[in-house]
Formats: structure tokens, C-alpha cells, sequence
């Protein structure tokens, strides 16, 4: 996928249904991770999981769950907690997660593996490899330097992961549209077309392995009357705002009362294919691993 370089069609809300279209397409095209440009044979000393994951569904876990979690390297040294997660909504990917390390460091989502039996998260790269990653720094941390390809592509490159959004252009120049912290999304006010505030971001559903933001855990606005259900939506369904501070959903209340949902307390089985695959099938959004339904429409 080529990341978009001009931003200028979110100055008008007419843009969006034009952009869900695309990102539909995009999903599509993302299919096959191993058809963007490898890394130097300098950086591609790590093995790297990530193609031989991004076409399957692994173990799904909420964001606010994985952050917090230690960080073990491969040879079984504590490497710290990761501290966030950023993501782009609209490839519905992780780009890297941030982790507390010897300095606080971005390390691609490639060489995690699913959280342990002891609740920890493992890797596949040794420490030393940990405390030479890029650093995390104050200057990257801001909603504009967040989203500009050229750290993303630092990242994968150090790790020996494919750029798997690099198309004509190279993998360091220009910029994700959709991007954020996980931990900034929760609470993040969702409008509709019509500018009509219709709920919020209850969570984000991660595949860390894999690199997938696999859903986006919706919580309908009171004023929509649909009671106190979350509703798994494909993290493609929504786009940022003119303003970039909130998000945008082509939905309505019709739509959601035939939406799968789930009570609070009784979260379903996020891992299990079958659940992506009515999720991503009512809403019309195609799934990126093997066996995935086509989408029925939106």
C-alpha cells in the first residue's frame, strides 16, 4: 500500500464515503504482505515473523490490556513494559508499540510473540538488539511527527521487517492518515456524517504478532438508545475528523441495532475467526487473512 501523501480531502465531510470506498480497496490490496519492497540485507539479521503471521488471525488482546505487559527478549532477559501502541486506523495496523527499555524505544510488532501463559510477552530479538532500537523520543510524540512514514520506516528497517506500505514511493516519505496512540483513542468521541455525536472508543482490539488492529471496540452515545452493548467495528469503518481530534463513522442507529454486539461483561471470543468474519462481513470490509468471507455490503 502507497501511503497518501496529500491530506487535503479531509478539509470537507462530503470526502469521507469517497475515503471508506478507498480504504476498502486498500485492505484488499494489503493481502499479501510480501509484496512490498524487502529491507537492506544489513538490517534483515532478525527473523521476522510478521509474513508469515499477517495472513492468519492470532491471539486478540485488548490495548489496555497489552499495555503494561513486560517484555522479554529472546534470550529470556526482562527488557521493560510497553508503555503504548501506535496505530493506523485506516490500514488497521500496528505500526510499532513503545516499550520502556534500557531508553523508551519503538520496536516493530514483528518480532513479539502472543502474550505467554505467564502473562509476559516474548520476542524474538535479544537485548542488545532492545537497547540499540530507535528511541521514542518528545519530538515524535506529537499528533503530526506521529504519523510521518520516515520513523515507521526507521523502525522496520532496524528489525529486518518488510515496509509493507511502501508502493512507488519509497517506504520513508510521506505520511499514515489515521494515526494514534492506543491509549489516546480510548474515550475518543465517534460523529457521523452529519457531524452528530454517536458514541465513543471503548478499546482497540490488537493482534500484536501480527500487527493488526483487528477491531475497534465501539460504545454507542446514550442518545442512540441501544442500551449498554459494545459493537466490534473493522478499524477501516472510521476516519479522522477535519480537525483531527475525533472520529468519523458512516453508521446509524438502524444499522447498529442489527450490528453484532456484546454486553460489557460478556466480551466475546476476539480471536476467533468465525466472530471476524461476521464482524467485517456486516459492515462490508474485506479480511485481510486466509479464509476471510468476502463482505456483503455496508
Amino acid at each position: 500500500m502507497q501511503i497518501m501523501k496529500n491530506r487535503t480531502h479531509w478539509a470537507v465531510w462530503g470526502a469521507v464515503t469517497a475515503l471508506c470506498a478507498f480504504t476498502a480497496s486498500v485492505w484488499a490490496q494489503d493481502k499479501d504482505p510480501n509484496s512490498s519492497t524487502t529491507p537492506s540485507a544489513s538490517s534483515a539479521t532478525t527473523t521476522t515473523p510478521t509474513a508469515q503471521n499477517a495472513n492468519t488471525l492470532g491471539k486478540v488482546e485488548r490495548s489496555n490490556k497489552l499495555i503494561g505487559k513486560e517484555v522479554y527478549s529472546s534470550d529470556n532477559q526482562k527488557i521493560g513494559k510497553i508503555k503504548d501502541l501506535v496505530v493506523d486506523l485506516e490500514s488497521g495496523r500496528v505500526l510499532y508499540a513503545v516499550v520502556n527499555a534500557k531508553n523508551t524505544v519503538a520496536i516493530a510488532p514483528g518480532v513479539f510473540s502472543e502474550t505467554s501463559s505467564d502473562n509476559n510477552i516474548h520476542s524474538t530479538v535479544d537485548k542488545a538488539k532492545f537497547d540499540g532500537a530507535p528511541q521514542f523520543t518528545s519530538d515524535i510524540d506529537s499528533q503530526q511527527t506521529l504519523a510521518k512514514a520516515d520513523f515507521v520506516s526507521k523502525v522496520y528497517e532496524y528489525f529486518g521487517q518488510t515496509a509493507w506500505w511502501q508502493g512507488s514511493t519509497p517506504a520513508n516519505q510521506g505520511s499514515f492518515n489515521n494515526t494514534h496512540k492506543a491509549s489516546d483513542t480510548e474515550g475518543m468521541k465517534v460523529f457521523n456524517e452529519s457531524n452528530q455525536d454517536i458514541g465513543k472508543v471503548d478499546n482497540l482490539a490488537i493482534d500484536l504478532p501480527a500487527g493488526r488492529v483487528v477491531y475497534v471496540i465501539f460504545s454507542p452515545a446514550y442518545s442512540m438508545k441501544l442500551g449498554s452493548n459494545l459493537y466490534a467495528l473493522p478499524p477501516n469503518a472510521l476516519s479522522l475528523s477535519p480537525d483531527q481530534k475525533n472520529l468519523v463513522c458512516n453508521i446509524d442507529k438502524d444499522k447498529l441495532s442489527n450490528a453484532p454486539h456484546f454486553a460489557k461483561s460478556q466480551w466475546p471470543d476476539l480471536s476467533s475467526p468465525a466472530y471476524a468474519q461476521q464482524v467485517y462481513a456486516f459492515y462490508g470490509k474485506q479480511l485481510w487473512f486466509q479464509g476471510g468471507l468476502q463482505p456483503t455490503g455496508r
